[in-house]
C-alpha cells in the first residue's frame, strides 16, 4: 500500500506572482476530480503537490482521475520515510521495490530539502551500490530497465519506481470561459479539449434539427459532453433548434448558405455568451480542410461577433485531429450516425471568398432578428459534472 501520491507540474511552476492562483486551482480541480474517491487530504510542499492515502484508498482509480486533469505534468504512488540517514531509505527500499537480480538498474534522486547532511549524489552513489549488493542488481546510467527514484522535500523520502505522464497544460478555469460550438463531428470536441488545456473553463452550444430537445435523438451530443467534461470537471450544453433560421434562408442563395449559417450561430452564441458573463466563443473549424473553411470565409464569418472567436485546430493536420480524438475518448462516439447541421446547408459548390458586403446585403433581405429571438425562445439548458 502507497502512503501518497506525488504530483508534478509543468508550466505553472514559472508563472510568476501569478503561481499561487494557478496551484490553488489545480488543487481544487484534484479535489473535484477525486470527489467520490476516498484519500486523507491534499497539500502543497516545495513545488509539488502531495495527496496522502489512507486504507480505504483506490490507487488505480486515483491514477485514472489524475490523467485527466490538466496542469499535471506527471505523477507517481509513493513509499516515504524519514530523510534524516540514507540507511532510511536503504531499507524502506528493501522492503517496497525488491529487484530481480541481473536487472540493469539506476538510481534518480532530486533533493529539495538542502538542510540535510548528504547530497543528491551520495544518495545515488550509496543506494545503487546497496542495490548491487542487496538485490545483485546491475548499476546502468544510460539504458537501465528500472529506476529507482528518491524525492527528498522537508525532512521526507518519497521514493518512487515509475513516473505516470499528466497532460500537462494549465488548470481548467485558469484562463476565463468560452462557449464552443460543438457539434458531432470529430474536428469539434478535439478543438474542445485544446481549449480546456490551455485553462478555459468551456460550456457547449449546439444547433440541432429538431423542433424540441430530445434527449434519446440528441445522445451522441450528451456522450461527447460527457466524455469532455471528464477533463473540465463540469460544463453545460445550450441545445439550439435551427429551424427558424432555416425558415428565413430558403430564399438566400444556396451557395452562401453555410456563411449565412455560421454567421447566425455566432449572432446567436454572442447574445448567450454575454448574458452568461462568458469571454469568447470557440470552434472546430480548420483552415481550408474543406472549401467552405477559407480565410476570406472566417474573415466574414468573424465579423458576426465583437467577442473572439477561437480556433486552436487552425493548423492541424485532419490525421493530427483523429489521432487526438482517439486519445482523448470522442473518436468512437464522432463517427456515430448524427445529421449535423452545417452539413445540411452545404452546397454543392458553395463559395469560397465571401465578400462581406454581399453577405451583409442578403442578411438584410432575411428577418434574422425574428429567427434568433425564436432560438433564445427554444433554448435548453443541461449540466453536467
Amino acid at each position: 500500500m502507497f502512503d501518497c501520491i506525488l504530483i508534478h507540474y509543468g508550466e505553472l511552476g514559472l508563472k510568476g506572482l501569478n503561481r499561487p492562483f494557478f496551484e490553488k486551482k489545480l488543487i481544487e480541480n484534484i479535489g473535484k476530480a477525486l470527489k467520490n474517491v476516498e484519500y486523507q487530504k491534499i497539500r502543497k510542499v516545495q513545488g509539488r503537490i502531495i495527496l496522502e492515502l489512507n486504507e480505504k484508498s483506490n490507487v488505480e482509480k486515483i491514477e485514472e482521475s489524475l490523467k485527466k486533469i490538466f496542469g499535471i505534468a506527471w505523477f507517481a504512488p509513493c513509499k516515504t520515510t524519514e530523510a534524516s540517514s540514507i540507511d532510511k531509505i536503504k531499507e524502506l527500499v528493501r522492503k517496497n521495490f525488491p529487484i530481480a537480480a541481473g536487472t540493469k538498474a539506476r538510481v534518480s534522486t532530486n533533493r529539495a530539502d538542502k538542510t540535510l547532511p548528504y547530497t543528491s549524489m551520495e544518495v545515488n552513489r550509496e543506494l545503487g551500490a546497496y542495490l548491487v549488493k542487496q538485490f545483485k542488481a546491475k548499476i546502468s546510467l544510460g539504458e537501465p530497465e528500472t529506476t529507482i527514484f528518491v524525492e527528498i522535500v522537508e525532512g521526507k523520502a518519497y521514493v518512487f519506481d515509475r513516473k505516470i505522464k499528466g497532460l500537462y497544460g494549465l488548470p481548467s478555469g485558469v484562463s476565463g470561459k468560452v462557449l464552443h460550438l460543438l457539434s458531432g463531428g470529430i474536428d469539434s470536441p478535439v478543438a474542445a479539449w485544446l481549449l480546456m488545456k490551455r485553462g478555459c473553463e468551456v460550456d457547449f452550444l449546439h444547433f440541432h434539427a429538431f423542433e424540441r430537445f430530445n434527449e434519446a435523438k440528441l445522445a451522441k451530443i450528451l456522450d461527447l459532453a460527457k466524455v469532455l467534461t471528464q477533463y473540465s470537471l463540469k460544463a453545460r450544453i445550450f441545445f439550439v433548434p435551427f429551424y427558424p433560421f432555416e425558415a428565413e434562408a430558403v430564399e438566400a442563395p444556396s451557395r452562401y448558405r453555410l456563411v449565412l449559417f455560421r454567421r447566425f450561430m455566432v449572432k446567436v452564441a454572442e447574445e448567450i455568451a454575454c448574458k452568461h458573463g462568458i469571454n469568447a466563443l470557440g470552434s472546430g473549424e480548420n483552415l481550408a480542410q474543406v472549401s467552405s473553411q477559407t480565410l476570406e470565409n472566417m474573415a466574414v464569418i468573424s465579423k458576426a461577433t465583437a467577442i473572439p472567436i477561437l480556433r486552436p485546430l487552425l493548423t492541424y493536420e485532419k490525421n493530427e485531429i483523429v489521432q487526438l480524438a482517439k486519445q482523448i475518448g470522442t473518436f468512437e462516439i464522432s463517427v456515430r450516425p448524427y445529421k449535423d447541421c452545417c452539413s445540411i446547408f452545404m452546397a454543392k459548390h458553395p463559395t469560397t471568398k465571401a465578400n462581406l458586403e454581399i453577405v451583409e446585403s442578403i442578411e438584410r433581405k432575411l428577418n434574422l432578428k425574428d429567427a434568433i429571438r425564436e432560438c433564445h425562445e427554444e433554448i435548453e439548458i443541461i449540466n453536467i459534472e
